[in-house]
């Protein structure tokens, strides 16, 4: 009874070489699993079972051990972030409204994708952050052209803000290539009478400009009728000179008439 049953089974090497076939597929397939692509500036974490491995940083087609593997992908390309406008102080402490730009790229992607939960995020505080506390020891603008002021952002308030914003991120594998100024003026509260201050300021520099020029265009002047023999002496040439200065420093013509005659006046 059971031979008969055993000659109409399929044979045994049929089972052994069909399960040949699924173990082997089953390898394959297994193996495949473990080929990758990394695409340009892309960078490829691999872990294993929840430990580093390695990271991949080349592009092309990679292979790696698929059995407890993990794969974390990082761009490597220039990210910008946007920081939104905030209040803040400058160094003598009047308000400012101030936004700012920053750009970086993922230097080292094992720390940006172990140590940090969202790097963008992260960048983005910590440049907030450090906008705020760089523009507290600017003035937002200087009498001194050398003196360095937010208005101007010169090179040495650049480095700084990258300096700093790069000895913060360090840990995070991150790269600051930049961290700019966008938008930067007085807050509404004082910014009309800071306006009336400019205002005042330019119009003081313009008289003391409008003065200098008269001075020497007198000085010339007298220097030149000297030189030609046509010599004043006294009050005639006082008030020669005070009559250019008014004409040269007003605009406008003088009406008045000399007190004096200037062809009878004696030394």
């Amino acid at each position: 009874m059971f031979a008969a049953a055993s000659s109409h089974g399929p044979p045994t090497a049929v089972l052994i070489l069909f399960g040949a076939i699924f173990f082997g597929g089953l390898v394959v397939v297994t193996l495949l699993r473990g080929f990758l692509i990394v695409q340009p500036r892309t960078q490829v974490v691999v872990l294993r079972f929840g430990s580093y491995i390695e990271t991949i940083t080349s592009e092309g087609i990679h292979w790696v051990f698929p059995i407890g593997l993990e794969l974390r992908r990082m761009t490597s390309s220039v990210i910008s972030v946007d920081l939104p406008k905030m209040t803040v102080l400058d160094a003598n402490g009047s308000p400012i409204e101030v936004s700012g730009i920053c750009g970086y790229r993922v230097e080292q992607a094992h720390l940006a994708a172990l140590e940090i939960a969202d790097v963008a995020e992260y960048v983005r505080l910590l440049a907030t952050a450090v906008l705020k506390n760089v523009c507290a020891e600017y003035p937002y603008e200087a009498a001194n052209p050398s003196t360095p002021c937010l208005r101007k952002e010169n090179d040495t308030i650049a480095r700084h803000l990258v300096d700093e914003l790069q000895r913060l991120t360090e840990s995070a594998g991150v790269e600051i290539l930049q961290l700019r100024m966008n938008d930067l003026a007085y807050a509404p509260e004082i910014a009309q009478s800071m306006l009336l201050r400019q205002q005042a300021s330019s119009m003081i520099v313009a008289r003391r400009t409008l003065v200098e020029g008269a001075t020497e265009t007198v000085k010339s002047a007298v220097t030149r009728m000297d030189a030609a023999g046509i010599e004043l002496r006294g009050l005639a040439r006082e008030w020669l000179i005070a009559n250019m200065m008014l004409v040269l420093t007003s605009g406008e013509r003088v009406h008045t008439m000399m007190p004096i005659d200037l062809a009878t006046e004696k030394e």
